[in-house]
């Protein structure tokens, strides 16, 4: 493998440590928030807004130091829960048929004084509330009105997406997102974990709206740029994952500290934009076009043989900068016939392993593995030595070693400059 040149070009090596927190809004709460309930752990995503809402004295739990995170709320908690957040407070006089007694009567009667609920001759108090009536409760207590005009964002919304709709334009509820759609799921109940962020919502959007949705919105936009990351990784990880362990966490010569990062970079650069420009080719075509080019390079020496040199000599031809052909065509092709070099092997490589380089151009990166055949001579053997053990090359072993290849567009085409060592030798398991 000595007929490729080495580099010595110093790694640099860290870690880049990527954290987007869904509960910006409450950094300030200590690791132990939660910790006054025995069901409510300090790591679950519901802890702040729950530390919130008790700070708040909106609620105090469910008693035995029990927040009950997965339980449903009844129709009299969760409008209780609003009244408290937007400031109300209890008041007599207007019972229902089946109010009358209840804890949460006087509650009742503040949201039908205040237009939270209609007035009516029952409530049903003790039934577990839908997400489609929790909407329409927050909404109203915040003077807010059903937006009737305005598309449902959800995907499971046909009837009555007013309420729902303004909530997902202020920010208060949002639903979830699943396979790239959005879902409401307007009929199902609401959990006390869940109600703990609603009602936080509600509480701060009643402070302060502008500073509410500004920090929502900012939120959001994390959220999604962690998703569209998220995807990307995913993808990356996909298009490795055919390579080598070993090649995956070599850093050496990397432009960035890893080298999902350093590829990352290199997508984010015009290079192959413009170089694809050239060919009339679109970014991603261009990156298939590299990995064919440098497979194919990487393949030609991986299967070096001096019985085939007009073979070898014309797929050089076909793949070099014309500069590298003047000046090594004939060293190359002597090298392999003085030594009777027979090679048999296969190059490695992805997309995923097209990288901005440290000294600032792209790469692909790959691994060779081969083994030399009977005839190869002994100076071949004797130039190289296994990285871990020291020891000169053997005939018939296989070997792995991690490359770097560049390249140039020409006119022509896409040809190669050269095609360095990233690693030592090792033997292939």
């Amino acid at each position: 493998m000595n007929f490729v040149s080495k580099t010595a070009k110093a790694a640099i090596i860290s870690v880049l440590i990527v954290s987007i927190s869904v509960l910006a809004n409450f950094q300030a709460i200590s690791a132990d928030s939660g910790a006054r309930f025995t069901d409510v752990k300090a790591t679950s995503w519901y802890s702040a807004y729950v530390e919130k809402l008790v700070k708040l004295k909106i609620t105090s739990g469910t008693g035995n130091n029990k927040f009950g995170p997965d339980k449903n709320v009844t129709r009299a908690e969760f409008v209780t829960f609003v009244c408290k957040a937007t400031g109300l407070e209890k008041l007599k006089g207007y019972d229902l048929e089946d109010t009358s007694g209840h804890w949460a009567a006087e509650w009742i009667t503040a949201a039908v004084t205040a237009g939270i609920i209609d007035r009516g001759t029952s409530f049903e108090p003790n039934k577990a509330v839908t997400r489609q009536q929790a909407v329409e409760m927050l909404c109203r207590a915040l003077k807010l009105q059903a937006d009737t005009a305005m598309q449902t964002p959800y995907a499971d919304v046909d009837t009555e997406p007013g309420y729902s709709s303004t909530a997902y334009k202020e920010y208060l509820m949002l639903g979830t997102l699943s396979d790239n759609k959005r879902y409401f799921k307007p009929d199902s109940n609401i959990t006390r974990a869940e109600t703990a962020a609603v009602i936080v919502n509600v509480y701060d959007y009643k402070t302060n709206p502008d500073k509410f949705r500004a920090g929502k919105l900012a939120e959001a936009q994390e959220e999604k740029a962690a998703r569209e990351e998220a995807v990307r990784f995913a993808a990356w990880k996909d298009s490795v994952k055919n390579v080598p362990a070993t090649l995956l966490s070599n850093t050496k010569g990397l432009y960035r500290p890893s080298v999902y990062e350093s590829h990352k970079y290199l997508q984010s650069t015009d290079y192959l934009k413009n170089w694809g420009a050239k060919y009339k080719m679109t970014p991603e075509e261009f990156e298939k076009e590299l990995v064919r080019v440098g497979t194919k390079y990487g393949n030609v020496w991986a299967n070096a043989d001096y019985r085939k040199l007009a073979e070898l000599e014309a797929n050089l031809r076909s793949l070099w900068e014309k500069n590298v052909i003047n000046n090594y065509l004939k060293r190359n092709l002597d090298y392999v016939k003085n030594n009777t070099l027979v090679s048999e092997g296969d190059f490695t490589t992805s997309t995923g392993m097209l990288v901005f380089a440290d000294f600032g151009n792209p790469v692909l990166r790959g691994t060779m593995k081969c083994k030399y055949l009977n005839s190869t001579s002994t100076k071949v053997l004797n130039a190289d030595c296994v990285e871990a053990t020291g020891k000169h090359l053997e005939l018939g072993v296989w070997y792995e070693q991690d490359f770097e290849i560049h390249f140039l567009p020409e006119d022509e085409g896409l040809k190669v400059t050269s095609m360095n060592s990233i690693s030592g030798i090792r033997i292939s398991k």
